[in-house]
Order: structure tokens, then C-alpha cells, then sequence
């Protein structure tokens, strides 16, 4: 049984996973670059992270080191938990250190593997492990301090997909008693599942004006989610829906019906400690520069593959890289970026996944 796990990102969600998995009785170790040096130094002057919101505790984890060759080659299981921008980076960081039998899981996947496996075949690394991406990430949460952290949701079963999908299985049966996982088809029906793009383009793009004046003190789910929010992505969540049928695939979630859910806190208590967790405080938060450029570009350019065109969704995606002097469309994460020139139909890209 796996026990000794590494958790990569020094932020939020690399905390508060390794605080979590740590209080469950694993060997956490927790490992980002030199940036994050003065981040793990407080984890060591507080003698742990501090967990709050929907599990609690102090977390006396393992290690939280900016050394690859302490956090890498003994590890088990690697969950990469970094903003997409950084997958690149990552990937070349660890691949020197990895060791047969690895299960590298990246939360949120973003299409990520793609990148690793270009990394690792550019890099000649020829270790047997495998690449997997989950369905959206861990969980939502928030860094509330030094060596603190706050858990919105508890975790929860994931989807999970490996590229090649013919590893999937493999890595389930490594990580049972790990997560509760279920395997998806590919890594595209990980992507396609990844609702945060239908939950926070529209609501961020809309309340620019507010998160400009705000800043950090903005909270998207008290102050965000106005009905011409929610209307968008609800127009936006029909047109993923249409993609996903043209896919063959079913939603695995209503992010619409959790929106409707946040608006009425009152009767929501379970959600009280989500809707706590703040932000976006600029337009170049990650509900822009990695949502967009990631799963909306992706789903956009599937639809337009599969003749089922998302118009609202296209519409967004060039509005926040005006917003932002960026282009999304370029840059971003669609069919073509990943490999599958337009000579591809549907069923030959399904077939190389």
C-alpha cells in the first residue's frame, strides 16, 4: 500500500494537502522551488500547518524542502499541485529524479500530461511511471497565514485518467485507500468535467469593475455570483453540454444548480466554509490566466472540431485576453497546441489518447 507521498506547490493547495494526507496517517513531504523557501521555513517555526474549515488540525508533516533530491526519489505517489503556467517547469525539475513504479498525478489535470510527456521524452527519461490527471483538483481551499490553511469541501471521489489511458487502471488499484477515484475514458474527459471555467469566466469578467476596487478583500461567491453571472454560465454550461454529446460523454456535475446553492448561503450551511475562501482579487487571477487558456480554450477548439461550436464561450475567452493583453487562443491549450493538427477528426484524436 502506498504511504509515502510528495506534494508539489508551495501554495494553497500543496499545504493543505500535505496537512490532510499527513493527519490520515501518510508520510507527507512537502517540495516547491526557492521562491517558496521562506513559506517552508514557517512551517518548521510553527512545528506544522495549521488546518482549518472542513478537517482540522495540526499537521506535523514530514518534510517541506526545496530540495528535488530529498522530495522526489523516495516518493510513492507525486501529486503535482501548480498552476498549469508552471507545468513545464516542474517537469523538467523532477524528471532527473524519478524512479520506477512513480504515479504522478497533476490536480487539477489542465491537459497537463501532455506537457509532462513532452518534458520527459525531450529530457530522454525513461523511467516506468506513470502520468495521470484528475478531474479538477483536490479541493478548494485558501492559505490563511503562515503554516495555515483553510478547507472549503471535504474530499471527495475524482475522476481520473492516465495518458495513455491504458495506464488508468494501474494507477487506481496503486492509489486505492489514497482517493476514491473512478477512471474516465481519457484525459479529455477530465478536461471536460473541469467546471471551473463555466463557473468563473463570466462571474470574474463581470465584476472587474468591483475587483479593482476591492482587491484582496473580493469575494467571488458573496459578491460575485449577480444573476447576469449566473445567467452566462448557465449559457455557457449548455454549450459545454452540447460539446460533451457530440463527445459521447455525460457531465459529471450541475455546476449551475452549486452556483444557484451559493446564492442562498442561508440554506446552504454545509457550504459555509467555501463560500468563506476569497478572491479573485485581479483579473489576472487563475480564474482568468489558468482557467482560460486551459479548459475553456480546450473545450472551444473540441467544439469547433466536433462542428458544435460554443459562440458565449469563444466570445469570453477573447474578451479576458483583451482584458489582459494576452492571447488566450495562441497561447492556450486547444486541439492544436496539443498535437492534433486540423487534418485529425474526433474519432483519430480519440484513438492516440
Amino acid at each position: 500500500m502506498i504511504n509515502k507521498l510528495t506534494f508539489v506547490g508551495g501554495g494553497a493547495t500543496g499545504h493543505t494537502a500535505a496537512a490532510l494526507f499527513t493527519l490520515r496517517g501518510y508520510e507527507a513531504t512537502l517540495y516547491d522551488d526557492e521562491f517558496y523557501r521562506e513559506r517552508f521555513e514557517a512551517i518548521e517555526r510553527q512545528g506544522g500547518i495549521l488546518l482549518r474549515g472542513k478537517s482540522r488540525g495540526l499537521a506535523r508533516i514530514h518534510r517541506a524542502t526545496t530540495s528535488p533530491r530529498e522530495a522526489i526519489p523516495g516518493a510513492e505517489a507525486i501529486f503535482i499541485n501548480v498552476a498549469a503556467e508552471r507545468h513545464e517547469a516542474v517537469a523538467r525539475r523532477i524528471a532527473p529524479y524519478l524512479r520506477d513504479g512513480q504515479q504522478i498525478i497533476i490536480c487539477p489535470g489542465n491537459l497537463g500530461s501532455f506537457i509532462f510527456r513532452r518534458v520527459f521524452r525531450e529530457m530522454g527519461m525513461t523511467r516506468d511511471v506513470t502520468v495521470s490527471e484528475l478531474e479538477g483538483n483536490l479541493f478548494p481551499c485558501r492559505l490563511t497565514g503562515e503554516a495555515e490553511v483553510k478547507l472549503g469541501l471535504p474530499l471527495g471521489g475524482k475522476g481520473i485518467a492516465s495518458l495513455p489511458a491504458g495506464d488508468t487502471g494501474r494507477v487506481i488499484e496503486a492509489l486505492e485507500g489514497v482517493l476514491e477515484l473512478k477512471a474516465n475514458k481519457n484525459v479529455f474527459e477530465c478536461a471536460v468535467n473541469s467546471t471551473n471555467f463555466v463557473m468563473h469566466l463570466g462571474a470574474t469578467l463581470l465584476s472587474a469593475a468591483l475587483i479593482e476596487g476591492r482587491g484582496e478583500l473580493f469575494n467571488m461567491f458573496k459578491e460575485g455570483l449577480s444573476e447576469p453571472a449566473v445567467n452566462c454560465a448557465r449559457a455557457m454550461e449548455e454549450e459545454r453540454r452540447r460539446i460533451m454529446r457530440a463527445m459521447g460523454l455525460i457531465p459529471h456535475m450541475d455546476p449551475i444548480s452549486f452556483m444557484e446553492s451559493l446564492r442562498r448561503p442561508a440554506e446552504n450551511p454545509q457550504l459555509a466554509d467555501f463560500i468563506s475562501l476569497d478572491g479573485p482579487d485581479s483579473l489576472t487571477h487563475r480564474y482568468i490566466t489558468e482557467d482560460v487558456p486551459c479548459c475553456a480554450v480546450f473545450c472551444a477548439s473540441l467544439g469547433r472540431r466536433l462542428g458544435c461550436p460554443a459562440p458565449l464561450l469563444e466570445a469570453f475567452i477573447t474578451v479576458a485576453g483583451v482584458a489582459n493583453g494576452a492571447d488566450y487562443w495562441r497561447e492556450g491549450r486547444g486541439l492544436e497546441n496539443l498535437g492534433f493538427g486540423p487534418e485529425m477528426d474526433y474519432a483519430q484524436i480519440e484513438a492516440a489518447l
